[in-house]
């Protein structure tokens, strides 16, 4: 099936390995044929990893799985932040089972293989078939929303009569193939698709008993859970935003900096200043330096960077900021400050600008171009 292959960040990964178990009925035989990936792939899962080695793509071999769960199989790469042109995949782990994985182009893979794994490619073919007019919909709509040319009232046009309907027919069209297949156990991967969390919960009842109660109720207590602590986290996060609303005073604060002296933000006041807060362990914190050090020394004297290192030891802050040579202030926010609440910080990087007044300018979370687009626009572009 055609697939789009997903960039994915862990913050941290465990490095161990699952116990040996010489019991064949828990035995997965795994083998992959992947292009362009390597030599060496990655199987992770609930924070434990193991590496297995191959051959321009091709792999196989055995893992023990004591209870059915989704792995994620991975480039080496990602462990060294090494982000380009990433390759992973995440596929359902089913003991006593035989699972292939074929992917010849970066368009698609298909997984495959015995029992279970028939069916789940049947369910991945129908997926595919399933979303296609709404995947095909939505991208328009992207497009169209991107199109300067394009109106409001168009766009608005396209999504209520043409992409909305679309997608609420793929909807019915999950929970119809639920329907008649209450047996299939490879069917409640689909409960992925679903719209919404309560959607999911009464989909659910409509499987066998022997699915309900079965090995997949691991598969979905986990997806029930990951889907209400997003929906808290994204509660959250309009919380958080809140305290980040331009015009706002800007919350005092005093921390100590890279020399162990006391730096507080109100020192600052009277010039335009950037809250940057970062980790050592944040990949994206870390790509985003370079073209962070090009603006400082483009503007310099024009604005601060205060870098708020947070979630960190004092030595890997300290380590990091060496490392990556960062001219510019620094302060380490200890975990039992309040700092991330009182300015509503739940992403990393996250950058808040303060204006010379003390009042909050804009906030953005992620390393975003539009960041240096705003730097442009404050301090005048010199290109």
């Amino acid at each position: 099936m055609k697939k789009t292959i997903f960039i994915m960040m862990f913050t941290t990964i465990a490095m161990c390995c699952w116990a040996v178990n010489d019991n064949k009925a828990n035995k997965l035989k795994v083998k992959l044929d992947i292009v362009d990936f390597g030599d060496t792939v990655v199987v992770y899962h609930d924070g434990n990893r193991q590496w297995f080695f191959g051959k321009d793509g091709k792999f196989e071999f055995e893992v023990v799985v004591d209870t059915i769960y989704e792995a994620i199989l991975y480039q080496p790469k990602l462990d060294r932040g090494d982000l380009d042109d990433l390759l992973y995949f995440r596929v359902p782990f089913v003991g006593g089972e035989e699972m292939r994985l074929l992917m010849t182009n970066r368009e698609r893979y298909d997984v495959e293989g015995t029992g279970f794994y028939a069916d789940y490619h049947k369910v991945d073919l129908f997926n595919e078939n399933a979303a296609k007019e709404s995947g095909e919909n939505a991208t328009t709509y992207r497009e169209m929303c991107s199109d300067s040319t394009i109106n409001k009232e168009s766009r608005n046009k396209f999504y209520n009569e043409v992409y909305e309907p679309s997608y609420d027919r793929y909807q019915l069209a999950l929970v119809d193939y639920i329907k008649t297949h209450p047996s299939q156990e490879a069917a409640v991967f689909l409960l992925k698709n679903i719209s919404s969390i309560d959607k999911v919960k009464e989909t659910f009842t409509l499987f066998d008993a022997s699915v309900r109660e079965g090995r997949m109720k691991y598969i979905y207590d986990k997806l029930v859970k990951d889907a209400e602590g997003q929906k808290k986290a994204e509660e959250e996060k309009k919380e958080a935003a809140k305290k980040q609303t331009a015009g706002l005073v800007a919350p005092a604060f005093m921390l100590n900096d890279i020399n162990g002296k006391p730096l507080s933000l109100s020192s600052l006041r009277g010039k335009y200043v950037v809250l940057d807060f970062w980790g050592s362990w944040c990949i994206w914190c870390i790509k985003g330096f370079p073209q962070m050090k090009e603006y400082y020394a483009k503007y310099s004297g024009k604005f601060e960077i205060l870098g708020v290192d947070c979630n960190d030891t004092d030595e890997k802050w300290r380590a990091a900021v060496k490392k990556h040579d960062l001219p510019w202030l620094h302060v380490f926010c200890p975990k039992e400050s309040t700092l991330l609440e009182d300015y509503g910080v739940v992403n990393f990087p996250t950058k808040i600008i303060i204006g010379p007044d003390g009042k909050i300018v804009k906030s953005i979370v992620g390393e975003a171009p539009s960041f240096y687009t705003l730097l442009d626009e404050l301090f005048g572009k010199t290109e």
